[in-house]
């Protein structure tokens, strides 16, 4: 329980760093993430950048706010929302936080150290483990 809070709080604490440089990630994230996931991008042809930038947004609210997922949570409901409504595949969530991942790693350079990339790792798994019970 002690290493989750801390990995949470290296989360948080690369977020900050990320908004510090004042750099906006959507366009390499989603460029990312449709490579690492083809399919993807034939579901969100329709998404234009206003609505990219607010999925990546609530991202980055539900890796700061524990308490948005988990069983009964708002992260529970987006993702059985994206599977049923728009026929999104649990896999795609896999991508997608490698794709934030990786971005994340090469904008931090130096700062993305071995336990911060172990911190992200293990909050991923914990989202991840929300998607598979949908």
């Amino acid at each position: 329980m002690i290493q989750e809070a801390q990995s949470h709080t290296q989360v948080i604490t690369a977020l900050h760093l990320l908004a510090a440089k004042e750099i906006d990630p959507l366009a390499q994230i989603y460029e990312r993430f449709f490579r690492l996931c083809p399919e993807a991008r034939g579901l969100m042809g329709h998404s234009d950048e206003p609505m990219r930038g607010r999925m990546l947004e609530q991202t980055f609210e539900i890796l700061m706010d524990a308490d948005l997922h988990g069983a009964e949570s708002y992260f529970r409901w987006e993702i059985t929302n994206h599977v049923t409504a728009y026929g999104v595949a649990p896999n795609m969530y896999d991508a997608y936080f490698e794709a934030i991942g990786q971005v994340l790693a090469e904008i931090l350079g130096e700062a993305w150290s071995a336990s911060l990339n172990d911190a992200w790792r293990m909050q991923v798994a914990n989202l991840l483990a929300d998607v598979a019970q949908v």
